[in-house]
């Protein structure tokens, strides 16, 4: 159609460009994990948020701890990520009370709301040791971050299938949570 264009031939090999940016991480191997013996002594924990709609209550965030003996899970809402620590503070005195056992592990990501002085404070004066990940490796905080992946979409699922507007996921978060603590997997 246009006169002086060279022709060009189609060529469907993909380049090692393309390759690249389409593969994704893999997982970390299963024989490098490590697993918690007796309640509390590991707990994984992580904050999810900021949600595109505020809570009923205004919060937009949630944080959830997980056991990694049990995979009991507490989930706590929060309207910032900077009440994380006084949400630790709280779930500490409750398990610990409720169970008779101490926390001895808290693993988390690198996340400014783990990182305080305050935090960091409050765990080295309690002897709670501090696993934190890697920047940008998900895969080492892996229980928490699938648990946050399938109480997200639990909750979506179930706000969606009642017709519920997303005002409701608070409600709905706490909801998840409670099922699946009671299911047996």
């Amino acid at each position: 159609m246009v006169h002086g264009l060279p022709s060009l031939e189609k060529d469907f090999a993909v380049c090692e460009g393309c390759k690249l940016g389409k593969q994704h991480r893999d997982s970390f191997p299963t024989e490098s994990t490590w697993r918690a013996q007796f309640p509390l002594e590991l707990v994984h924990t992580d904050i999810c948020g900021p949600m595109q709609i505020a809570s009923m209550s205004e919060n937009r965030y949630f944080l959830l701890f997980i056991d990694d003996y049990t995979r009991m899970a507490w989930v706590y809402l929060v309207r910032n990520k900077s009440n994380a620590f006084e949400c630790f503070k709280k779930f500490k005195a409750m398990t610990e009370l409720h169970s008779g056992h101490k926390v001895k592990s808290l693993r988390s990501d690198r996340g400014g709301e783990f990182m305080s002085n305050e935090f960091l404070a409050y765990c080295s004066e309690a002897g709670i040791q501090r696993q934190l990940t890697i920047a940008y490796s998900p895969q080492q905080n892996g229980v928490v971050e699938r648990k946050n992946r399938t109480v997200i979409e639990m909750a979506k699922s179930m706000l969606h299938e009642k017709s519920l507007p997303y005002e409701f996921w608070a409600e709905a978060v706490h909801t998840v949570v409670y099922l699946l603590n009671r299911c047996p997997s």
